[in-house]
């Protein structure tokens, strides 16, 4: 089997002292790429480090999460869109998260940065890798599928997806597209979104240290599998077929040169 971890924070600290065990056992596993989406402009210079020590085998992403948004980072991420434009795959993660964000202000702040990095990435081309998160009876889902209407997006994957059906049906309608994550293995409750979702529309990720397939692990792309084989036996399909098709899709939305694909 063959897949791709579509997002997984290898830059993150947490992975310092063992990236090489990670990534060497994410490959015999059969993963043959991670993207890596980055959060801050630090972030993004870590992984910018890890691809180059990882050439063609993990591709950043450069992005900027809601929930730490501030006026100084937004400016150095404004800087580093234009600055390495040709070092990262695609804008994110960026979005929307009403469970952190509370403050009207920075409420606020938050919707008017999201619009702006969507005229950007509007002239870039770029894939942009989704943040949703609804709360406190505001639906981030909504709101962005309205954004990204308006500034006619094209390419955009909604990451760790754990919305209702409603909100699959709005990104459908949009041709875009919906990574489930690993923490689905342990969610029999999501069970039902992965049926409300074609393969076709379909990516894979374990946002990786986070939404483990087990509780108190620490996750990583290898166990990006996990949620592969489940996939396909909701589907009552064969794994490999599975990957393929997941494999596929990745690699079309984000535009990948993997070595290891024939």
């Amino acid at each position: 089997m063959r897949v791709i971890d579509s997002h997984a924070h290898l830059s993150f600290d947490i992975f310092r002292r063992d990236l090489d065990n990670v990534v060497a056992k994410a490959r015999k596993a059969g993963v043959v790429a991670v993207v890596n989406p980055t959060i801050t402009p630090r972030d993004f210079e870590n992984a910018l480090r890890i691809a180059e020590r990882y050439k063609d085998y993990v591709f950043p992403a450069l992005g900027l999460a809601p929930q730490i948004l501030n006026e100084e980072l937004f400016q150095k991420f404004l800087l580093a869109l234009k600055n390495f434009e040709k070092s990262y795959i695609a804008v994110g993660e960026c979005g929307l998260d009403f469970h952190w964000v509370r403050d009207e202000e920075k409420v606020d702040f938050m919707r008017e940065s999201f619009r702006e990095v969507l005229q950007i990435v509007e002239k870039l081309g770029k894939p942009i890798i989704i943040h949703a998160r609804s709360a406190h009876h505001r639906n981030a889902y909504i709101e962005i599928v309205r954004e990204l209407e308006v500034h006619k997006i094209k390419k955009a994957v909604f990451h760790a997806f754990l919305g209702s059906k409603k909100d699959i049906r709005m990104i459908l309608n949009g041709d875009w597209l919906v990574s489930i994550p690993t923490v689905y293995v342990r969610r029999r409750d999501l069970w039902h979104i992965i049926s409300s979702v074609p393969l076709e529309r379909m990516l894979v990720e374990t946002d990786s240290p986070y939404l483990a397939p087990r509780r108190g692990i620490r996750n990583e792309p290898a166990n990006v599998i996990e949620v592969v084989k489940l996939i396909a036996r909701i589907n009552n399909m064969d794994e490999e077929d599975v990957a393929e098709i997941l494999t596929k899709n990745t690699i079309n939305l984000f535009e990948l040169r993997i070595i290891d694909i024939d």
